[in-house]
């Protein structure tokens, strides 16, 4: 950690009451669960004074402490299965770092991110005194002006019918959110600024750094791609 950017701090959400995935961020990689990797990979950056974890549960707040973040008391009332993101990081700021010039959320099961994606985010931040914010994107696998429609029956229409006759070498290459961190500027969180459509640039990820885990198979492919890490 930098003591010398006293301004700059991580929040992971964590909340306890997964449905899709139950105990997700504590879900096991090699011998430790998901939340402490994502806690040593904002460490491991060195642009953070400090790394909160915004929780309402006592496992993870007890996990987040011995992984060396400082603990956010989330209120029951941000911790459902209805409430964003952006409510649950200005609660963090305005109640535990008021002082804080520039807020990256990571997520909790960021657990293949690089540390040095962070550190090109917030030196991309910072070169600009006019973005509010940094996010990491993905590139589409495949062209996603190509999409298909499926009805309750099967059958297949595409959204996009005048695409059909496309090479897909011939179709700009079109990114989405990789929802591994967001670096952003204190008033643009607090404002309930919306990447897309403040001033937002954006840092590329590899596939393989670029897992969102919302559902079980999502699981099992992250932890086969961080078993491969592991025996690279």
């Amino acid at each position: 950690m930098n003591k010398n950017l006293v301004s700059t701090v991580a929040v992971i959400p964590a909340r306890g009451n997964s449905k899709r995935i139950p105990g997700k961020n504590l879900s096991e990689f090699g011998s430790k669960p998901a939340l402490a990797h994502s806690i040593k990979i904002a460490l491991d950056s060195g642009v953070f004074s400090k790394v909160l974890v915004s929780t309402e549960d006592p496992e993870i707040a007890k996990c987040a402490s011995k992984e060396g973040a400082e603990v956010v008391n989330r209120p029951t009332e941000l911790a459902d299965d209805y409430t964003p993101i952006m409510p649950v990081i200005v609660h963090a700021i305005q109640n535990s770092v008021p002082e804080a010039e520039v807020v990256c959320l990571v997520l909790a099961t960021a657990i293949l991110l690089a540390p040095e994606r962070l550190r090109d985010a917030h030196t991309t931040l910072m070169a600009d005194p006019f973005l509010d914010y940094v996010i990491g994107v993905r590139r589409f696998d495949t062209p996603p002006q190509q999409a298909l429609f499926l009805d309750q029956d099967g059958f297949v229409s595409m959204e996009s019918p005048k695409m059909f006759n496309k090479r897909s070498q011939d179709l700009p290459p079109l990114y989405y959110d990789a929802a591994q961190f967001s670096f952003g500027r204190r008033e643009a969180w607090l404002q309930g600024k919306q990447a897309f459509t403040s001033r937002t640039r954006a840092i590329q990820l590899p596939r393989w750094e670029a897992i969102d885990i919302d559902e079980p198979e999502d699981l099992a492919y992250a932890r086969l791609l961080f078993e491969a890490q592991l025996n690279k």
